[in-house]
């Protein structure tokens, strides 16, 4: 059911600017680590959210709860009001709109400076999060899953010479 080359399939025919960042950057990148969710950060302005609110309408998106997903009509304005993260649940599983993420300070624009364009499956190309971007965000937030993975990426890195 988890899809993310299929969500950055929809993400890029609306024509939507965003970073994939996360556990799918980091596979992006190499990692052997799973992830059960992909992680988008997409660029704040009105325009660029309408496309991702249309996106995210095809895929059936819905705000992920501890119960049943919740039923949201998604709009620019909307996602506009989102202070970090929006968790949902889609037909591509699950999804997380990301507006502020741990350990690297200036939004979208900060994100964007190290991000790189990468081909993944079924020739979806798609923009990515540095590996080192990825791996500060991951020390920042800190839980016990992105501190299991630390050793593993920081070896990754190591070996990909940055």
């Amino acid at each position: 059911m988890f899809d993310p080359v299929r969500v950055c399939h929809i993400l890029n025919e609306e024509a939507v600017d965003y970073i994939v960042i996360g556990g799918v950057a980091a596979a992006a990148h190499g990692s052997a680590l799973t992830t059960r969710d992909i992680g988008v950060m997409p660029s704040p302005g009105l325009e660029n959210l309408e496309r991702l609110a249309s996106a995210l309408t095809r895929i059936n998106a819905r705000i992920r709860t501890e119960g049943d997903p919740v039923p949201v009509r998604l709009d620019g304005r909307f996602l506009q009001g989102i202070a970090q993260v929006l968790n949902l649940t889609t037909d591509c599983g699950d999804v997380d709109v990301v507006f502020d993420a741990e350990g690297i300070e200036g939004g979208f624009p900060a994100w964007n400076r190290g991000a790189v364009r990468l081909e993944v499956g079924d020739g979806v190309t798609i923009h990515v999060a540095s590996l080192d971007d990825v791996i500060t965000s991951k020390r920042a937030a800190d839980r016990p899953k992105d501190r299991a993975a630390l050793p593993y990426l920081e070896s990754l890195r190591d070996e990909a010479g940055h």
